[in-house]
């Protein structure tokens, strides 16, 4: 559809809207001094955007007298519709405010593919069931996206945002051990210590080398290992784990997600802190303080081990914390 079927010149300028709010005003109050009063300006600013206004419309609205102002024809004509435009205007604003005091509407959620996909998706099912008003978008993209209006409303991930305007805090730490499948130990043994990994086949991530925790503890490795598999796809790396195609360095939590797999008995390669952050402007938003909750109940770490700042083996996992044990940073 073109500008004519519209009515519209083409390169035509649409009149400001603080034009047309500024006339209402001194057409409601009658008085420029009021009007300016009213709305926090100047008589001058006043004056400046009724005559921006009479030229793009190419019609005279008011008519000055020492008594006040007066509506022309054209004037009275344009107070009609611009009456009509700021009650639509208020109407959007109430509802836009309504929409902002219940648990409804989409909820923009980015993070990285792995804690998406085994540690938020799985538990998606509950959260909506509770909260039937909220859409959950949930992407996955390896930088960092803006957040705000428009962008991420909540973003999990490695990296702490430094703007200022940004609130964020610590929810979990990653520790990356080394897995096999039982049936890949069983065939080609266990490496008794990180360099003995090049004897084996080395399936790895391929944003592993971005992280430079990992270059600093994992360089003498990679001197030595040439990945006979690597992908940017968490879920990939571990369902090829599982299937016996090698061994790889995975979140200690990988020991719940599939029964083939077992933790192999060397430390630790590298622990990641994964950070919660959401714009502050958020905060006034129930549908977004509801998804933080949530979030944050999800990296639990009482409840969670291997959410744990400090390592805790996977062969603890279903054991329960010892009687009175409290983890002081999560509390």
């Amino acid at each position: 559809m073109t500008a004519r079927d519209h009515g519209e010149r083409p390169g035509r300028e649409l009149v400001d809207w603080s034009d047309l709010r500024t006339f209402y005003a001194v057409a409601t109050v009658g008085s420029m001094n009021a009007a300016a009063e009213l709305l926090g300006v100047t008589q001058s600013a006043i004056s400046k955007r009724l005559g921006q206004l009479e030229h793009r419309l190419g019609a005279r609205l008011l008519e000055r007298s020492p008594t006040g102002i007066q509506l022309t024809e054209a004037g009275t004509e344009a107070l009609d519709h611009v009456t009509t435009m700021m009650r639509a205007s208020q109407s959007l604003e109430n509802t836009l405010k309504g929409l902002e005091t219940r648990t409804e509407g989409e909820v923009k959620i980015w993070s990285n593919d792995g804690i998406l996909a085994f540690c938020i998706a799985p538990n998606v099912s509950p959260f909506l069931a509770e909260n039937p008003g909220l859409r959950l978008t949930m992407l996955s993209d390896r930088y960092l996206p803006k957040q705000g209006q428009g962008y991420a409303d909540v973003v999990v991930g490695f990296e702490q945002p430094k703007q200022s305007e940004v609130v964020s805090f610590s929810v979990a730490t990653l520790h990356y051990c080394v897995f096999a499948s039982r049936d890949y130990v069983a065939t080609y043994g266990v490496p008794i210590g990180p360099l003995d990994v090049s004897g084996h086949r080395v399936l790895s991530h391929a944003l592993y080398g971005e992280n430079p925790g990992w270059k600093d503890k994992t360089a003498q490795i990679a001197e030595l290992v040439t990945p006979g598999l690597l992908t940017d796809c968490s879920a990939s790396l571990l369902q090829a784990t599982a299937g016996g195609a090698g061994i790889a360095a995975m979140p200690s939590y990988a020991a719940r997600l599939d029964p083939r797999l077992v933790a192999l008995p060397i430390p630790p390669l590298a622990s990641v802190k994964v950070w919660l952050s959401f714009h502050e402007s958020a905060r006034r938003a129930p549908r977004i303080r509801t998804v933080v909750t949530w979030m944050r109940m999800l990296f639990d770490r009482r409840r969670n081990p291997w959410f744990r700042d400090e390592f805790v083996p996977p062969a603890l996992f279903e054991n329960p914390p010892p009687p009175g044990w409290v983890d002081e940073k999560a509390a």
